[in-house]
């Protein structure tokens, strides 16, 4: 019906050209607006009789049908040409290249927590969240630090309200996950923490990671391979490692883990106090009194608990000089690990 319209003479002509949007909506309603000759003979049906009927009507709707699948086609190559036509006449050339875009990098901390994750979830840990601020019972008290502990003095502890702290460590998760998880637990925990330290070394709010296992039989050969799978992750290649005898309250016997100075590689600079060593975090195996004050029997389970400082660890695989570089917003410094 349209077609013919559109081709008269033999000759193709585009809609756009012959029809308006005015035009269509005039031809719409001609065909089958309530004034239509269609509509008119929808309304007759009731004066044929009733057994002519059921065929009319189905006539009739067929007609309709297709009055209505044209006009639908008809419209829509309308709107398609008319879209067509617009962006024909438009003058900008999509082709030019884009003004330069600064994209931003992955900061260093993110990035070994990013590949720290990767060998825990591979080995079947969970990764846990557990509350910053927190009471000093899930904080202290469960992990074996007492009330007159150093660790308690203002200077070490940002106190708040009541017995209430922004968590020291990460172990808090511990202490939350052993007296409401089932046994046997693999968990490993990333999150901030605070101490009241600053200078080039420490910082007041930084990241841990803490990995806990609790099974039967746990020994120390689970915590050196599980030290090991981490550091070759976080440092992307193999790395020295010093095992240091240490005291912490949660873990007995307790060590403290050393990595090569990734600036100096162990002649000694600043960086590194001249030792040609960096410290990076503590671990052992969990203290009996830890387990038994979480509901846990000592004497059937043992298990093993690391923390380590994420912001350590990316400070000695980028080889940062000073902690405190991380934290002051430098976008050229910043900038500088984006392909790293």
């Amino acid at each position: 019906m349209f077609i013919g319209i559109v081709g008269l003479g033999g000759k193709k002509t585009p809609v756009i050209d012959i029809f308006t949007h005015d035009l269509i909506e005039e031809i719409r309603v001609r065909f089958s607006g309530k004034n239509s000759p269609l509509q008119e003979w929808l309304k007759s049906l009731r004066n044929i009789p009733a057994e002519e009927r059921k065929n009319a009507g189905a006539l009739i709707n067929e007609l309709k049908n297709e009055i209505e699948s044209c006009l639908k086609h008809f419209i829509e190559s309308w709107r398609n040409e008319a879209e067509i036509k617009k962006l024909s006449q438009e003058n900008e050339d999509i082709s030019l290249p884009l003004p330069n875009i600064n994209i931003g990098s992955r900061h260093p901390v993110m990035t070994v927590m990013r590949d720290l994750l990767e060998p825990f979830q591979r080995m079947g840990f969970s990764i846990v969240d557990g509350p910053e601020i927190d009471n000093d019972f899930y904080n202290f008290d469960t992990l074996n630090v007492l009330k007159d502990h150093p660790a308690r003095e203002m200077q070490d502890t940002f106190f708040l309200a009541s017995e209430w702290v922004l968590r020291t460590h990460t172990s808090n998760v511990q202490s939350h996950a052993m007296m409401e998880r089932k046994l046997p637990l693999k968990i490993v925990c990333p999150g901030c923490v605070y101490r009241n330290e600053y200078d080039m070394t420490h910082l007041p709010s930084f990241r841990q990671i803490e990995c806990l296992i609790v099974d039967k039989g746990i020994h120390l050969g689970h915590l050196r391979h599980t030290i090991n799978e981490m550091l070759n992750a976080a440092f992307g290649r193999p790395v020295k490692l010093r095992f240091r005898s240490s005291y912490f309250p949660f873990t007995e016997p307790s060590a403290e883990v050393d990595v090569e100075c990734q600036q100096c590689f162990g002649k000694g600079c600043r960086s590194c106090k001249h030792t040609g060593w960096s410290e990076i975090g503590g671990c052992g195996l969990v203290n009996r009194k830890v387990l038994e004050s979480c509901g846990i029997d000592s004497n059937v389970y043992s298990g093993i608990a690391l923390g380590f400082g994420i912001d350590r660890m990316a400070k000695d695989r980028f080889a940062i000089a000073d902690l405190r570089s991380m934290l002051d917003g430098d976008v050229s410094f910043l900038k500088s690990f984006a392909l790293s």
